[in-house]
């Protein structure tokens, strides 16, 4: 029985497997993707739908004709002497129609409300866009450093299980204590736990990256790149220790300067105008001014026009009327009240929205510029130097003259700064997306 269960889990899961889907993209196919595919995103353009039923009802009046037919029959016996008409055959008829009319403008007034909450809409699905961008860059960014850092920790194992395997053999000839051993034997400990700790922060980028791509959690997504990691040396004679990404960084992702024309107060005056947050609180001010005239017009009395037709037993009767309610009771101050606090308050929040903007372009474009920084510090300083002393200390601990705990201590600054080398790239990488999403659009011809 127990036999049984363990080939049913091991088929189930070789059929997981099997039916799993794998995707590999580079970070402007995700965008691509996300646009048409993520679940938040296809909600909100069904708002649009409504938007158009809005303004469908605002075009078609909203009044109808009435109609109404009465009859009356008097049951009575009896006969009129001087007319001879008898009493129980008189029928009398009545026929009313009556439509009524709109005044102050109110259905072209209703046309442009609707038409502006349209164009608003259309607007904030902009910038739901807009900040999807952001976030579909930001993760496969993520997922593109956690990817090299998993080689890069795969690398470091292997690298440790060669200082190991090195050691062992130094040690069973005696050229070596006993205490390399157990260093190399605790470094590999170390570097297999960092292993499993990016394994699982790589799980759970993929799931973030799954979802925003509207994908099922299981998907597998990989980057697609075309600038591998160069494999590490493992130290012996001959080899050069640990080696970063070649310089063209992360997947080749680092962008470079900005264009020229590209200043921090251009990029400011960019934001002002072409966010569509800010614009969409623009037109929904100019919808809300709309919105107090119609309420303002609605307070005119609507004309009711009546017609009548009327036949009993002996005339015909026409008629006409007209009905006009007189606005002394309600005339919509609270409404308008109402309106003009949302008015106000639409005005201050654009106000905000602009200083925020400020903030936004400013607080990217200086994370930018430091990341930048480090970055070049890291790929022209820092990593050199230490791929040097490696190599220098590896040729040391070739002829003898150190021990293995000096070459752990500096292949572990080499490796943990080669990490914080992607994470400089990542910050560079994401601060840039961030520039892109405060100012509203591409920078220089870039998605």
């Amino acid at each position: 029985m127990n036999l049984l269960f363990i080939l049913l889990f091991l088929l189930f899961n070789f059929v997981g497997q099997g039916f799993s889907f794998a995707m590999e993209l580079s970070i402007d196919d995700a965008v691509d993707y996300a646009m048409k595919n993520n679940l938040d995103l296809k909600a909100k353009r069904e708002e649009l739908n409504i938007s158009k039923g809005n303004l469908t009802t605002a075009l078609t009046y909203p009044f109808n004709p009435e109609i109404s037919l009465e009859g009356r029959s008097l049951l009575s016996s009896g006969e009129n002497v001087k007319t001879g008409y008898r009493f129980g055959e008189k029928n009398e008829y009545s026929l009313y129609l009556s439509q009524t009319f709109e005044t102050g403008g109110q259905r072209e007034i209703r046309k442009d409300i609707a038409l502006k909450n349209m164009d608003a809409v259309q607007l904030e699905i902009a910038d739901m866009e807009r900040l999807l961008t952001g976030e579909v860059k930001r993760e496969f960014y993520n997922l593109a450093s956690l990817e090299d850092k998993l080689k890069l920790s795969e690398l470091s194992v292997d690298l440790s299980q060669k200082l190991l395997d090195v050691a062992e053999k130094r040690f069973r000839s005696g050229d070596t204590p006993k205490m390399d051993v157990n260093l190399a034997r605790v470094e590999l400990k170390s570097k297999e736990s960092e292993r499993v700790k990016v394994m699982g922060l790589l799980f759970l980028s993929k799931a973030r990256s799954s979802s925003l791509l509207g994908l099922s959690p299981d998907t597998e997504i990989t980057v697609k790149g075309d600038n591998p990691l160069p494999p590490y040396s493992p130290l012996t004679k001959g080899g050069r220790g640990l080696v970063p990404l070649n310089k063209g960084g992360l997947r080749g992702l680092f962008k470079g300067d900005l264009p020229e024309d590209m200043s921090l107060k251009g990029l400011k005056e960019m934001a002002i105008k072409s966010r569509p947050d800010l614009m969409a609180l623009e037109i929904k001010e100019r919808a809300s001014d709309r919105e107090i005239s119609l309420t303002k017009a609605e307070v005119s009395p609507d004309v009711r026009v009546s017609l009548l037709y009327n036949r009993d037993y002996d005339k015909e009767v026409y008629g006409a009327g007209v009905a006009i309610p007189i606005p002394v009771i309600n005339k919509n101050r609270g409404q308008i009240e109402t309106l003009t606090a949302q008015k106000i308050r639409l005005n201050a929040q654009r106000e905000s929205l602009k200083l925020l903007i400020d903030k936004e372009v400013e607080s990217a474009y200086l994370r930018l510029d430091s990341a930048k920084r480090s970055v070049e510090l890291f790929k022209n300083e820092i990593l050199p130097q230490l791929r040097e002393n490696v190599d220098s200390l590896k040729r040391a601990y070739d002829a003898g003259r150190i021990g293995i705990y000096t070459i752990i201590l500096e292949q572990q600054k080499l490796a943990s700064n080669t990490a914080a080398y992607y994470d400089s790239l990542f910050e560079y990488n994401s601060a840039l997306s961030d520039l892109e999403v405060a100012a509203g659009g591409s920078i220089g011809g870039k998605r």
